[in-house]
C-alpha cells in the first residue's frame, strides 16, 4: 500500500459521484483535499510526486472524477513556487494529455502544455545541462556550460576555444540568459552584479543576451554588469544568428532566466532570482568544501555506537550505516547521505578492535566504493573515495582464510603449525602493553612480534610481514588455526576482558 494510500481513499471518497452529481461543495471538497494532497507530498523527490499522482488518476474511475485530479494535478505543479516541480507537470501531460488518455479541456491548453513540455524538459533539475555554442564579443565561439579561464575578467574576450572541461571539476556555473529592454532585467542584472561582487563567489558567470543590437550590449557589460569580484568569472555570450537553440534547450520564451549548474555539468537551480541563487550557492559551495570528521560528528558516532556495549560488532556497524542511509538516501537526500556516510568513514577510520575494523571492511565496499554513481565528484575522491580506496587496502591484507607466511623468526613456524595468537607490538606503546597485560592475565599463550627490534635487526623479514599484514597501526592481534590459516583479525584483548566484566 502507497505511503497515502489513506488519504488516497478519503479522497475518492469524497468525489466519487461527482461526475453524476456536480455538487459545488463537493467540488471544493475534493479540490481542497487535493491540495492537503499536494502539501503532504512537497518534501518528496520528484520521482515519488510523479509516482503518487499517477497512483491517484489510476485509482479514479470515474472520468470526470480523473480528469478533475489530472488538471489539478497539473496547474499545482505548473504554477508551483517549489524549484523542479514543473517536471512533475511535464510528466502529466506526457503520460495522460499528450496520449489522449484524459482530455486537458481545449486544444489550445493541450498545445500550451506540449509547447512548456517541449521548452522545458532539457533543463530540469537534476539533468545534465545542454551544451550551446554561442559567441562571445570578440566573434569567437565558445560552447558553455564549462569552466572560464583564469584570465577573463568582466567583458574581457575569450579565445576561440570551448570552455567544456576547460579546469575540469570544481566550480559551479550560473547560466543567466537577459535582454537589455527587458524591465525585469534591468531590476535583476545590477542586483546579480552586486551579489557577485560582495561574494566573490568561486563560479564562472554565462551571461547570455538574447537580444541583437551589439552596441546596446557593449554597452550593458561596461555600464551594468562590469564584475569586479577576482574568484568570480563572467563570459559574456550571444547568438545574433539564433543558431544554437538555447531558447529550447533552456526554455527562454522570457526574461530574466538564470540556472545554476553544478561542477558535474547538471543543473542543480533553475528560473532563479538573485536571492535564492545567492542561497543556492551558499549551501551548494558549503556541501562540496565539507569538513568530514568534525568534532561534533565523531561525538555523534560515540552516541550511537554507545548503545553496543564494549564490544561493538561488524553487524553493529553495518546497521548503523544502513539506518543512515535509509533516513537518506532513500528518500532522495543525496547530499545528507553523503556528509553522514563519509563521516562515519572518518569515525571508523580512528577507530581499532575486531568489530569495528571487520565492521570497516564491508562498509567500505557496500557504501563508498561500489557507489561511483553517489561519490561522483572531485571532492569526494579527494576525501572520501582516496581514504576509503586506502583503508579498503590496508584491510585487504591478511584477510580471513588465508595463510600467514612462514618466517625465521623465532617460534614463528612452530606456533603457524600448531594455531595461536601473533601479537605485533612495538617498543613505548602504552596500547600494545595494556593489550599485553590483558593476554598475560587471561593466561593466553602468543607470540609477540617487536617491530621496532625486527626492523633493526632483520629488516628483509620487517618489510615481509609489513606487505602481507596491516601494521598500519599497533597493536594488531591475529589468531589462527592449524597450518596458519587466519580465524580472526584486529583481536583486542582489553575489550574481551571488559566484555567479561560486563557479562559478570
Amino acid at each position: 500500500m502507497r505511503k497515502f494510500a489513506a488519504i488516497l481513499l478519503s479522497l475518492l471518497i469524497c468525489g466519487l459521484e461527482l461526475a453524476a452529481q456536480v455538487d459545488t461543495a463537493k467540488v471544493r471538497e475534493l479540490d481542497a483535499r487535493l491540495e492537503r494532497y499536494f502539501s503532504l507530498l512537497e518534501a518528496e523527490p520528484v520521482e515519488v510526486k510523479k509516482a503518487e499522482c499517477d497512483a491517484l488518476i489510476e485509482a479514479a474511475s470515474d472520468k470526470d472524477l480523473r480528469q478533475r485530479i489530472a488538471l489539478k494535478a497539473y496547474n499545482h505543479y505548473l504554477n508551483s513556487s517549489l524549484m523542479g516541480d514543473e517536471a512533475v507537470a511535464i510528466h502529466l501531460t506526457d503520460r495522460w494529455f499528450s496520449r489522449g488518455e484524459i482530455p486537458m479541456g481545449s486544444e489550445k491548453d493541450l498545445f500550451d502544455a506540449k509547447l512548456f513540455a517541449e521548452f522545458n524538459r532539457q533543463s530540469l533539475i537534476g539533468m545534465p545541462a545542454p551544451e550551446v555554442t554561442l559567441l562571445d564579443p570578440s566573434g569567437a565561439h565558445v560552447t558553455f556550460p564549462g569552466s572560464a579561464p583564469l584570465t577573463n575578467r568582466g567583458s574581457t574576450p575569450l579565445t576561440n576555444r570551448s570552455l567544456s572541461g576547460a579546469e575540469g571539476p570544481g566550480r559551479f556555473q550560473v547560466l543567466y540568459f537577459y535582454d537589455t529592454d527587458c524591465a525585469k532585467c534591468k531590476i535583476e542584472s545590477p542586483m546579480l552584479r552586486s551579489l557577485l561582487d560582495d561574494k566573490d563567489y568561486p563560479v564562472d558567470v554565462f551571461a547570455v543576451y538574447v537580444g541583437r543590437e551589439e552596441d546596446k550590449w557593449a554597452f550593458w557589460r561596461e555600464s551594468t554588469f562590469r564584475v569586479k569580484a577576482q574568484n568570480t568569472k563572467v563570459i559574456h555570450l550571444w547568438d545574433p544568428d539564433d543558431s544554437s537553440d538555447y531558447q529550447m534547450r533552456y526554455g527562454v520564451t522570457v526574461t530574466p532566466k538564470m540556472f545554476l549548474v553544478d561542477p558535474d555539468g547538471v543543473i542543480v537551480g533553475r528560473n532563479l532570482d538573485t536571492d535564492s541563487l545567492e542561497k543556492l550557492l551558499e549551501a551548494s559551495l558549503a556541501a562540496l568544501y565539507y569538513d568530514y570528521g568534525g568534532d561534533e560528528a565523531l561525538a555523534f558516532f560515540d552516541k550511537l555506537f554507545s548503545t553496543s556495549g564494549p564490544k561493538v560488532s561488524p553487524e553493529d556497524v553495518t546497521e548503523i550505516a544502513s539506518m543512515l542511509e535509509s533516513r537518506t538516501l532513500a528518500r532522495g537526500d543525496t547530499l545528507s547521505f553523503k556528509h553522514l556516510e563519509g563521516d562515519l568513514l572518518y569515525y571508523l577510520a580512528g577507530k581499532r578492535g575486531e568489530g569495528f575494523k571487520e565492521g570497516t571492511y564491508s562498509f567500505i565496499k557496500d557504501y563508498i566504493l561500489s557507489r561511483p554513481e553517489v561519490w561522483n565528484n572531485a571532492d569526494d575522491s579527494l576525501k572520501v573515495v582516496g581514504l576509503a580506496s586506502m583503508m579498503d587496502g590496508l584491510l585487504s591484507k591478511a584477510p580471513i582464510g588465508a595463510r600467514i607466511p612462514k618466517t625465521s623468526i623465532k617460534g614463528w613456524n612452530k606456533m603457524r603449525r600448531k594455531g595461536g595468537l601473533f601479537f605485533f607490538s612495538t617498543t613505548g606503546c602504552p596500547v600494545c602493553a595494556a593489550e599485553q597485560e590483558a593476554a598475560d592475565s587471561l593466561h593466553l599463550k602468543y607470540l609477540k612480534v617487536d617491530m621496532t627490534s625486527l626492523e633493526k635487526e632483520s629488516p628483509q623479514t620487517a618489510r615481509q610481514l609489513l606487505d602481507f599484514f596491516d601494521l598500519s597501526g599497533l597493536p594488531h592481534i591475529i589468531q589462527t588455526g592449524r597450518r596458519g590459516v587466519i580465524e580472526r583479525r584486529y583481536v583486542s584483548l582489553v575489550e574481551h576482558l571488559l566484555f567479561l566484566d560486563e557479562k559478570d
